[in-house]
């Protein structure tokens, strides 16, 4: 069998298992024999006439037979990109969308306005927030928290792997959490209750803690947004993210919780994903 037959049986093995996470077989397909074999997809491209070495095969039909049983191909290799990064990821925490790196880029703008800033990544799941501030913003100093302490154990093993100096404090939002901030940034859960039941049910494998935020998806973020408040400096920032459909909810609740500047960045396919607000000066 060569490289290019074994890709073209993997991706149509996908396509036909109407797999969760598997919009893209062929893709996926590419990213696990690639994987297998040890070399870059464009070093595969390169083999297509090639004969596929027996233990390769064997290897990558393993690989495979666990996409097909619905593990994400980030849960397989334990890697996925995020900013630039490869971030070690497994089933205790979310896998990092590309999504996320528009609340990155948010942050980066306003950063510039402090000579230090304080940053707090609230919910950071597999660190992948307060690693990338950290790195990209070398004077700052981070904290990341969360609930689970399984999520705590992979966000630290990344914040090692990249040499990122980042505090860590297990708390339920701002429980445990100590002093004041300049940047609070977050990506909390924000799935529907009765959406993430039905999710689990369908066998997503990941985490439901990190993607239940209650009846309407908002019961985290109207505490965070709330409580907030007693950990900003002033004239310090509030940046949240959510689904596209809340966040003009979101955008409300911060004008009444007395935040200003007020505003909804979209990420790169135009879609709401961060509300970001700013603290009073008096």
């Amino acid at each position: 069998m060569t490289y290019r037959q074994a890709l073209a049986d993997g991706s149509a093995l996908l396509e036909a298992g109407r797999i969760l996470f598997c919009d893209t077989p062929f893709l996926d397909a590419a990213v696990l024999l690639s994987f297998a074999a040890g070399i870059s997809r464009e070093q595969l491209f390169a083999r297509y006439p090639d004969q596929l070495p027996v233990d390769i095969e064997r290897k990558y039909d393993g690989l495979i037979r666990q996409r097909l049983d619905g593990l994400p191909v980030s849960y397989i290799r334990n890697t996925k990109e995020f900013f630039g990064r490869d971030y070690y990821v497994d089933s205790r925490v979310l896998v990092p969308r590309p999504d996320t790196e528009t609340i990155i880029e948010k942050v980066l703008e306003i950063a510039g306005g402090f000579e230090n800033p304080s940053i707090l990544d609230l919910c950071t799941g597999s660190g992948c927030i307060a690693a990338t501030l950290k790195l990209e913003i070398p004077n700052a100093v981070l904290t990341a928290s969360d609930l689970s302490p399984e999520a705590l154990e992979v966000a630290e093993k990344n914040f090692r792997r990249l040499g990122a100096e980042v505090e860590t404090v297990e708390s339920g939002l701002f429980d445990k959490i100590g002093g004041r901030f300049d940047i609070i940034a977050t990506n909390p859960p924000y799935v529907r209750k009765e959406e993430t039941r039905q999710m689990k049910a369908d066998g997503w494998p990941e985490p439901a803690m990190a993607l239940d935020g209650g009846g309407d998806g908002l019961d985290l973020i109207r505490r965070i947004i709330t409580d907030s408040l007693d950990y900003l400096n002033r004239n310090s920032y509030l940046l949240i993210e959510a689904g596209p459909e809340q966040a003009e909810t979101i955008r409300s609740l911060m004008v009444a919780n007395g935040f200003t500047e007020v505003e909804i960045t979209q990420d790169l396919a135009g879609r709401n994903r961060i509300t970001s607000g700013r603290t009073s000066g008096t």
